[in-house]
């Protein structure tokens, strides 16, 4: 046993401290250098030098997925029956988004150009630097205060309100932040009146996946255009999360602050469940959705942890308008809503609807149409989503009725992609994938509309069980209270996201990712 140079494996290293500078790939220090020193262990025994090789290229391809960005084992190894679902399809739409010609056009010319040089240029030597050029680019992450503000209305408020540590916050580390953060929002809750006997109003929440402020301008579409016939816009709201089931249990759960992750999956109190809330207060509530919601458990998982009744779903009577990434049929949302509408009846009790519909996931095929990628397909699912919104608010003005319209956005689709995840990944709650446009449209014979107000601050679940709140406080569908009445003190909260082993979280103005526990990185913006 012997040290020797690396050979072919200094270009193993060579392409990842490029991707590292790139900020494609994250790096392990400790672990790639142990995997140097490995190979840097040179056997005169034949059989030992195979089996060596052998562990190397393992060890390697392992070390190559650690150091990636992509999903961890464990979450491929929880979803392979969920990738099984993929229709052969969409199987090849995502394997092209992966492998990139220019990435395979470069590394061929690596390749070319290493084997032209291999003979004078010493390439031990070259990735040892090499290392030394990744510590010093891999500093440490400079903590600081995880703070909440307070809005008030488009006329954004800067204020800046510390939350349960102020001083001390700079000596926190990323982690402390974090939890302090947790338990600040784990003392907010909504207090609904005992009784309402103000305006009875209709609540319906249209919770739409796959729709983030990136996705609208990646096809050119304008939130305040989108939305200009509704009162407010939050414009930088939180979705918290980049899954369906987790975000609509967040939804579902809105009347309590934030929680992680883990405590989604746990019991909760009933007074942090937005429709049990309602429920307690006359609202006769339902749930509609335009998919079966078989994926991944999405009616098991808002039945058991969000606090609603999913009723026995019917399709028999609709046409397929879509066909999603498994090949299941997806139906016309404006068919859902108005078939919702025409089985409420003449009763003057309150409706609560909590609607969910995927008609911009990624994957899915228009029925009746020749097979587009989803960049190609976004922006015709994106308009006619909206055209069957815009004829279903004509529907609920024409009865008559108050209703309060909220259109939240489950996550983003990830339309365009970044450096760390391809087009349609959404393993990393990336700012870009949480950050949606939520609006809402008061509707009734007494609301004049004055025009949008945008509101620019942070804001999340919790504010809009809030806003619900002061809906009824001020029995605001008397026509007779101002809109900015409804937006004072509205509570909003530093932009943290959470998926399994993932949280993105703001820390001096940038936002910073944590994999499985470990250090926090910044998350490249550009």
């Amino acid at each position: 046993m012997r040290l020797s140079g690396l050979g072919i494996w200094n270009l193993y290293f060579l392409v990842k401290f490029v991707l590292y500078s790139r900020g494609d790939i994250s790096f392990d220090l400790f672990a790639n250098l142990a995997f140097f020193a490995f190979l840097a262990i040179s056997f005169q025994h034949v059989w030992l030098s195979r089996i060596k090789h052998a562990m190397s290229v393992v060890v390697g391809v392992a070390l190559l997925y650690h150091d990636s960005w992509l999903p961890p084992i464990s979450r491929l190894t929880k979803q392979a029956g969920n990738v099984q679902d993929f229709s052969i399809g969409y199987f090849f739409e995502i394997t092209a988004r992966v492998v990139s010609l220019d990435i395979i056009f470069a590394l061929f010319v690596l390749v070319v150009f290493y084997w032209f040089t291999v003979k004078w240029l010493r390439y031990t030597s070259i990735s040892i630097i090499g290392f030394m050029y990744a510590f010093w680019l891999g500093g440490a992450v400079t903590s600081d205060e995880v703070t909440t503000q307070v809005a008030s209305n488009s006329q954004t408020t800067k204020k800046q309100v510390p939350v349960l540590v102020s001083d001390s916050a700079k000596q926190k580390t990323p982690d402390q932040q974090l939890q302090d953060f947790y338990q600040q929002q784990n003392l907010l809750q909504s207090q609904f009146p005992d009784v309402f006997n103000g305006q009875p109003f209709d609540v319906v929440v249209l919770n739409i996946c796959s729709l983030a402020t990136a996705d609208l301008n990646a096809i050119g579409v304008e939130p305040r255009n989108l939305f200009a016939d509704f009162d407010i816009l939050f414009s930088q709201y939180n979705s918290a999360t980049s899954y369906s089931g987790p975000a609509a249990i967040r939804l579902l759960r809105a009347s309590c602050g934030q929680t992680s992750q883990e405590q989604l999956f746990k019991p909760v109190d009933e007074q942090c469940q937005l429709f049990t809330n309602l429920a307690e207060l006359g609202y006769k509530t339902s749930v509609a959705l335009n998919h079966d919601g078989h994926f991944d458990d999405f009616i098991g998982l808002i039945r058991q942890y969000g606090g609603v009744s999913v009723p026995k779903l019917d399709f028999s009577q609709f046409s397929a308008a879509q066909y999603g990434f498994d090949g299941k049929p997806i139906y016309s949302d404006a068919d859902i809503l108005t078939n919702w509408l025409k089985k409420q009846g003449s009763s003057e009790q309150p409706r609560a609807l909590y609607y969910n519909t995927i008609s911009l996931h990624d994957g899915n095929q228009l029925a009746g149409r020749e097979r587009m990628n989803s960049f190609e397909s976004y922006p015709l699912r994106q308009q006619r989503l909206f055209n069957d919104i815009d004829k279903f608010i004509t529907e609920l003005k024409a009865q008559g009725r108050n209703v309060m319209l909220v259109v939240v956005p489950e996550h983003g689709a990830a339309l365009q992609g970044d450096k760390l995840q391809f087009s349609g990944l959404r393993e990393i709650p990336s700012p870009s994938i949480v950050s949606v446009p939520t609006a809402v449209k008061f509707i009734g014979p007494d609301i004049k509309h004055d025009g949008l107000n945008v509101v620019d601050e942070t804001m999340s679940y919790f504010s809009l069980s809030e806003l619900i709140n002061n809906t009824m406080k001020l029995d605001f569908f008397t026509g007779t209270v101002p809109i900015n009445r409804v937006l004072d003190n509205l509570p909003t909260s530093a932009k943290v996201a959470e998926n399994e082993d993932t949280v993105m979280m703001y820390i001096k103005g940038q936002p910073y990712i944590q994999l499985d526990g470990g250090e926090w990185t910044k998350y490249p913006t550009n």
